[in-house]
């Protein structure tokens, strides 16, 4: 993202949160209603996801349910699009997100945020018979494809010249048209692109060394001491005692998921 552009997502961040009172430690109020208000774009496979049903389900929400039921509540989630959920955090309509938001610096300004519990690698997907695009930074002269957000659309306008920006509201549309062939490249989370290879063996490949590596945590409004401190004790047990790998496990089939986190009980650094 260029300077001005970090410059203008930072004001927007600052607008929406200065648009609302923001409704810090909502914690006593969580225990004394005895249920969590939560919200999900359940369009992130494999983080979260709709099962058959229509019911969020993945990492993201089972790790949800673990600050729930740690905090002796019930967890009340629903779902909405990426872009409304931090205003929904600012204006007080829900009390968390459940679906991965990255710790950035433009965020840091607005929001206090929990320990580290997950991670997203940026990669580039590219079809298997392609032989021109090296790494996420080759995308000169091509057709991209990118969800929407900090992970996605701004990593491509960041890296530049690309010859056209295609941007979509999650990866499932992003996958549709990269199997349609409307896009050549792929920017995408490392945990996406593994989950869309083994549904579609043979047809795409990650090429190169990730981008970038952001630290995700859970938003909340400036002054949130309580809230966080709980987050961060149910956290740092997770990791502590093996709950957090098992779950990326599950959902990943990845081994020491959290050994690209901060020691446990440490905040993300702040960025600049």
């Amino acid at each position: 993202m260029t300077p001005i552009c970090k410059t203008l997502a930072a004001a927007a961040l600052i607008a929406v949160a200065g648009a609302a009172p923001a409704l810090a430690d909502d914690l006593a109020k969580i225990k004394s209603e005895g249920v969590m208000h939560a919200l999900t774009t359940g369009n992130d496979r494999p983080n979260v996801m709709m099962d058959a049903s229509g019911k969020p389900v993945g990492y993201e929400v089972d790790m949800c349910n673990l600050i729930a039921d740690k905090l002796g509540v019930k967890l009340d989630l629903g779902v909405l699009a990426w872009e409304g959920l931090l205003p929904s955090i600012t204006s007080g309509r829900t009390q968390m997100i459940c679906s991965g938001v990255n710790i950035t610096p433009a965020r840091q300004e607005v929001f206090d945020f929990s320990v580290p519990y997950s991670r997203t690698a940026i990669v580039a997907m590219v079809p298997e018979t392609n032989t021109d695009v090296s790494g996420p930074t080759d995308i000169a002269g091509k057709i991209v494809g990118a969800p929407i957000g900090a992970d996605g659309d701004d990593v491509v306008r960041e890296i530049g010249g690309y010859k056209e920006l295609k941007v979509y509201p999650g990866v499932a549309e992003q996958f549709a048209d990269f199997v349609a062939g409307r896009i050549e490249v792929a920017i995408v989370g490392d945990k996406q692109a593994a989950e869309f290879m083994k549904s579609r063996p043979g047809i795409a490949k990650i090429v190169g060394k990730p981008y970038k590596v952001n630290l995700v945590g859970y938003p909340l409004p400036k002054g949130s001491t309580e809230m966080k401190a709980a987050l961060d004790k149910i956290i740092s047990d997770a990791r502590s005692d093996g709950t957090l790998n098992a779950m990326a496990k599950t959902s990943f089939n990845l081994d020491d998921y959290d050994a690209a986190l901060p020691p446990i009980g440490e905040d993300a650094p702040l960025k600049k």
